[in-house]
Order: structure tokens, then C-alpha cells, then sequence
């Protein structure tokens, strides 16, 4: 069965395309076939995957396709969505029209915030239409919120130490323990250089490239946990 993990947060610029891209890639590195539905009016994800076409650094098991309505995207997903072993939504930062549908759809849903107040209270929102939708359709998605373009610098601000206790404590949703810090890398690869996995293994690709392996073996043991919980 195929496997639908979402990146919602509706503030624009959160880390959605660039976590998704590593998460995409790690997954194909293993072997799995997986699909990328870019559903931001911005276009970031279908811009990139051309910019790697031009530049012949399209990664294998990797295929993007452009979705812009909850129309579309049940159509891919009724049609399409068994070729594949995941399938990864962008979101848009803005147009909420489309989010309960892609909830709807999801395993999980992973909301990337950098420290600010806009975007930690975009998490909460996205986890608390989690929650509507799950108890309205019976469903099981999960949630995860990931912090992203994180620097030596941030992690001294008021705002970053209050983040683990408003996410567990106070909302009680789940706060990734790997964190994305900010990297030239990711930024390169926007540029349409192929994936994070397809760059040369310099230390700092190193690094980054051990912090996606982590923040996958944390998505596999969150969906391990909620396909525990539903036979259950």
C-alpha cells in the first residue's frame, strides 16, 4: 500500500519543498519508487525537477508530477498512486482550500516551522485539523512537527527553547528530535543539482545527508506506531 506523507504549514518559506526533496530522496536511495505531487502555486518542486532535467541530474525512482486542486489530486490518487511505494504532497503556504483533502489522504503530515510565531501556530493549526478530520472520517493520519534552518544562533533565541514544551507539553503533538540545520547545501540543490543523495561527499554534505537519515528513521517508526495502533 502506498504511503501518503504531506508537508502542511501555512506560512510560505517554512522548509516544506527542501524536507521533502530529502525525504524523497532517501526513500529512492532504498530502492522505493516515489511520487512527488507539487500542489504550491508557487511551483518550487516542478521548477526544480525541470531545472534537473536541463541538467541531466533527475534522480532514479524519483517522478514529480503538478497538482493544483483537491480534485486533481483524488483523480492522481484513485489513478496512479498504487505505482507507487510513497507518495510526497507540497502543500501551498496560503490556500487552505486544499489542505483537509490532502489530510484526508495522508499517513502523515509533517509541518516544518523555523522559529517564529507564525509558523509554530501554523503547526498547531494543521495538528488540530489533524485531529477534526481524524475523529470526522474515523482516519489515522499522524503529525510531526519538524524544525527546519536551524543555526548555532537560533537555538539561543527565546522562541526556540519555548518550541519542545508549547509542541509536547501544551499541544501534544510530536517534535521531530532531528533537526535540519541551516545548510549551502540545500540551497544548492534547489538549483536543480538532483537530490541531496546524488551530491559529492563533502563534510558538510555528509552531515546533512546524516540528518535526513534520521529524520526518516523517525517518520518509519511514527508510521510504525500508527499501523501498530490501528490493528490494535
Amino acid at each position: 500500500m502506498t504511503i501518503v506523507i504531506s508537508a502542511i504549514n501555512g506560512k510560505g518559506g517554512a522548509g516544506k519543498t527542501t524536507a521533502l526533496m530529502n525525504i524523497a530522496g532517501e526513500y529512492a536511495l532504498r530502492g522505493a519508487a516515489v511520487a512527488m505531487l507539487d500542489m504550491d502555486g508557487r511551483s518550487n518542486l516542478t521548477k526544480w525537477w525541470s531545472d534537473c532535467h536541463d541538467k541531466d541530474a533527475q534522480p532514479d525512482g524519483i517522478s514529480v508530477f503538478g497538482h493544483k486542486t483537491a480534485k486533481s489530486l483524488d483523480a492522481f490518487i484513485q489513478r496512479h498512486a498504487q505505482r507507487f511505494d510513497y507518495l510526497l504532497i507540497d502543500t501551498p503556504g496560503e490556500d487552505i482550500s486544499t489542505i483537509d483533502p490532502v489530510i484526508g489522504w495522508s499517513d502523515l503530515v509533517i509541518s516544518p516551522i523555523q522559529p517564529s510565531k507564525r509558523e509554530v501556530l501554523g503547526a498547531i493549526d494543521c495538528f488540530q485539523s489533524i485531529i477534526r478530520i481524524n475523529e470526522a472520517g474515523a482516519g489515522t493520519c499522524r503529525h510531526g512537527v519538524l524544525r527546519t534552518r536551524i543555526s548555532l544562533t537560533v537555538r539561543q533565541t527565546e522562541l526556540y527553547r519555548k518550541i519542545r514544551p508549547i509542541i509536547e507539553d501544551k499541544v501534544g503533538t510530536y517534535l521531530f528530535r532531528t533537526e535540519v540545520m541551516e545548510r549551502n547545501v540545500y540551497k544548492d540543490i534547489q538549483n536543480g543539482t538532483g537530490t541531496l543523495q546524488m551530491q559529492t561527499l563533502s563534510p558538510a554534505v555528509v552531515k546533512a545527508r546524516r540528518e535526513t537519515q534520521e529524520i526518516v528513521s523517525e517518520i518509519d517508526a511514527l508510521l510504525s506506531h500508527a499501523e501498530e495502533e490501528h490493528a490494535s
